[in-house]
């Protein structure tokens, strides 16, 4: 039988679907099972379809649910709670058989009211009891109550200990802060619907159809106009609430969605949990977690989001203690810990850190709106499935804690923000985002933290490591069919994996991080890896103007003569000097570049906003774990596959100047013999200086020049040479490392195209790692 009015949200349907499962299990069918269908709950009974509703109603038996710990609950008599009094009152006096296990709890209630304040823990003034005493009052109802009233105290609030091993009150915010929903005693309302299903008014006439519309779904019957409370906004009231309601604090009451949802409710009791090695005890709640605010439109920055609850579904039956269990017990973990907030539990789905027969979860926050109002918000729901990109964010957690619990400017709390949501829809998404929106907020924070005095007292630079892993994950989605993807990979993750000092304040090379971005390396224990700290100086290059730009002025400083180490020949190897000498300034380590890429970046047809966003992130990226460029994409039909001739693609300024940025030796066949000359080529000192300059004729006239001396021929003037783009773009592209098979097709753009030319040595040295 298929519940329609019993359905996965909002969070008051779920708890009144469970609260009626359990009813009928306490009440009619000890063997009733359940599962979720469709997103309604579908049940497994003995019973006719069509008796379930007129049984119920006439079996249902209301549960102890009495809160003498609540001013508001009626039990103070001083007549502040006139309506909570009177159904108090008229419990005691009823003679109901249904009502004997509620009259019970109210007169045993009674009892603890009479010996709390015989022991002087009573308050003053309005107050029902000393606020000193709360913790004894919650104590002394569990000895005194009834068992079957345990439940309800459970649910609400649980005594633990603190580190000091005094006891402390936790509170479920499934049902507020001990049974209150601001001004609204949830007992109270749990009596009062009870008299109004069971009791001798006129209203008792209308019980069959709210029961039938509670379950069914059959809405013909009007409702009670009265508080509803967080379980269903929906029905909450307030301004336009119906097309010609006047403004009011009003909700649309069904009262036997109100019993169930509180039955469904006890079934997340809390529990008192004591953590290995810890003296002080905690409230487990189960699925309830830490607010986040991310992964939801409707978020609000300052908006106070109590907490989130993730109820859970299943798709086989499962009986009543099963679910039991599971609730009472629920795990979700992260990281090996239990999950602590919305994303924990987000990413804990995604890595399958959850209970096996769980499907699915629906998310619902605790949020203020209507004023102070509680809520409980639907905002998502998610499937059970492994999303494999979400295990690489383990490593991020740790600082981006420590940089939470420091001092944060509003950019950082922005940026943390940005971070938080990119890994939500990455831990949720059916596959729409993807790790590089991650690593793209975390490439953008970080580049805010470096800015902050404040932040980086919190935090060291971060380094993500297992960069094959986030270069694996990339690959599978895709993310390197793009140039500006494959183009920021290269660049960021160039240099050299081994930063050793041979001189006191000389590197043996400078990777773009160390100049774009205010680190340094640290001293670091023998035998460890070095450690990235913060810098007592601001980026080398002002990334303010755009990357592109940085990346010329990156290239410039790293051009300085002398700076960058000259590549030396393999032991034995005998490498030819330069017919005239320069400087080496491109990189040596990393993955290549794709000579196709280098062409579309220096002729502009690349987007310099996105590359400029994804550079940041790839920074981030362990150096000494840098896999080849991916080469998992679809080939353009359109341009040539690997293996055919490119050479006539190669802008002709950017053929001519490749070649010296060779960081060995190219073999070249300049005439019909059957062997191959090797050549050394050596950019002028001012090259890059130049072409960010604009003097792009300058340096093609002294590449021509050095082409010849170096026995090149064939060679076209100076003159036939030009360039009209940005000179910036032409020392970004000499930048990349590029296997020198490319730079040899690059010479041969500007050096001819003969077939002895065109000839590649097999055996040509090679750098690869």
């Amino acid at each position: 039988m298929i519940l329609e009015g019993c359905r996965t949200q909002p969070l008051g349907s779920y708890l009144q679907g469970l609260g009626a499962w359990r009813a009928i299990v306490r009440s009619l069918d000890p063997n009733t099972r359940a599962r979720w269908t469709h997103g309604c709950l579908e049940l497994d009974t003995s019973m006719p379809d069509d008796e379930l509703v007129p049984r119920l109603a006439a079996a249902f038996e209301p549960l102890p649910v009495v809160s003498p710990w609540n001013k508001g609950s009626g039990f103070a008599g001083n007549g502040k709670s006139r309506e909570a009094e009177k159904a108090l009152a008229d419990v005691r006096e009823s003679t109901d058989s249904r009502l004997a296990a509620l009259r019970e709890g109210v007169l045993r209630a009674d009892e603890v009211i009479a010996r709390g304040k015989q022991l002087g823990w009573g308050g003053s003034g309005d107050e029902l009891w000393d606020a000193g005493h709360k913790e004894d009052v919650v104590q002394l109802c569990r000895n005194m109550l009834p068992d079957a009233a345990l439940a309800w105290i459970d649910t609400a609030i649980v005594l633990g200990q603190d580190a000091d091993g005094r006891i402390d009150l936790s509170y479920n915010r499934l049902l507020g802060t001990g049974g209150n929903f601001g001004r609204q005693d949830l007992q109270a309302t749990y009596v009062q619907r009870v008299l109004t299903l069971l009791g001798d008014g006129s209203k008792h006439k209308s019980s069959l159809n709210w029961l039938r519309a509670a379950l069914l779904r059959d809405e013909s019957v009007p409702y009670l106009r009265d508080s509803v409370g967080q379980f269903d906004p929906g029905r909450a009231g307030g301004i336009q609430s119906s097309p010609l309601e006047k403004r009011d604090e009003k909700g649309f009451a069904n009262p036997w969605a109100f019993l169930l949802t509180i039955e469904g409710a006890m079934l997340f009791a809390s529990a008192a949990t004591k953590r290995a090695g810890a003296a002080n005890s905690g409230a487990s709640l189960p699925f309830l977690v830490r607010a986040s605010g991310v992964g939801f439109g409707s978020a609000a920055d300052g908006e106070n989001a109590m907490a989130e609850i993730w109820t859970p579904e299943w798709s086989r039956y499962a009986s009543l203690a099963e679910i039991e269990q599971l609730l009472g017990e629920g795990r979700a973990q992260w990281r090996g810990q239990p999950a602590r907030s919305g994303l924990d539990f987000a990413r804990a789905v995604a890595t399958l850190g959850v209970d096996r027969g769980i499907s699915r979860f629906t998310r619902s926050v605790f949020v203020e709106r209507h004023g102070q109002s509680p809520l409980a918000v639907p905002v998502g729901v998610i499937d059970v499935r492994e999303r494999r990109g979400v295990s690489l964010l383990r490593d991020v957690d740790t600082w981006l804690g420590a940089l939470r619990r420091g001092e944060q400017s509003s950019l950082v709390q922005a940026g943390v923000r940005a971070v938080d949501r990119a890994m939500y829809a990455l831990a949720t998404s059916p596959g729409s985002s993807s790790a590089l929106d991650v690593l793209v907020a975390l490439g953008a924070l970080h580049q805010v933290v470096g800015r902050s005095a404040k932040a980086r007292v919190s935090v060291n630079p971060l380094m993500l490591g297992a960069t094959s892993a986030w270069v694996d994950e990339l690959s599978r989605a895709g993310e390197f069919d793009r140039a500006e993807t494959r183009l920021a990979y290269v660049l960021a993750t160039s240099g050299s994996p081994r930063m050793k000092r041979d001189e006191p304040g000389r590197w043996a090379d400078i990777p773009l991080r160390h100049l774009l971005t205010p680190v340094a390396v640290g001293a670091a224990p023998a035998g460890s890896r070095d450690k990235l700290r913060w810098a007592d100086r601001p980026p080398r290059v002002d990334v303010g103007r755009g990357m592109v730009p940085a990346l010329a002025c990156a290239h410039e400083r790293r051009a300085f003569p002398g700076l960058i180490e000259e590549p030396a020949p393999p032991e034995g190897a005998g490498w030819p000097m330069p017919g005239v000498r320069g400087i080496f300034s491109a990189f040596r380590w990393g993955p290549n570049a794709e000579l196709a890429d280098l062409c579309s970046f220096v002729a502009g047809e690349t987007d310099d906003e996105l590359f400029g966003s994804l550079l940041p992130g790839f920074l981030l990226l362990d150096r000494r774990d840098v896999p080849p460029l991916p080469d998992l994409r679809p080939r353009d039909p359109a341009k040539p596959a690997d293996g055919d001739d490119v050479t006539f693609l190669i802008p002709p300024v950017l053929a001519l100047l490749l070649p010296f940025y060779s960081d060995i030796p190219l073999r070249i066949r300049f005439t019909e013999e059957p062997s191959a000359d090797m050549v050394t080529l050596r950019p002028g000192t001012e090259w890059i200086r130049q072409l960010i300059a604009g003097h792009v004729d300058i340096v093609v006239v002294d590449a021509v020049r050095r082409l010849r001396v170096a026995g090149v021929g064939n060679l076209p003037k100076p003159s036939q040479i030009t360039y009209a783009g940005d000179g910036s773009r032409l020392a970004v592209a000499l930048l990349a490392k590029l296997h020198p098979r490319d730079r040899i097709k690059a010479l041969h753009r500007v050096a001819g195209d003969t077939e002895s030319q065109r000839t590649l040595d097999k055996k040509e040295p090679s750098n690869e790692q």
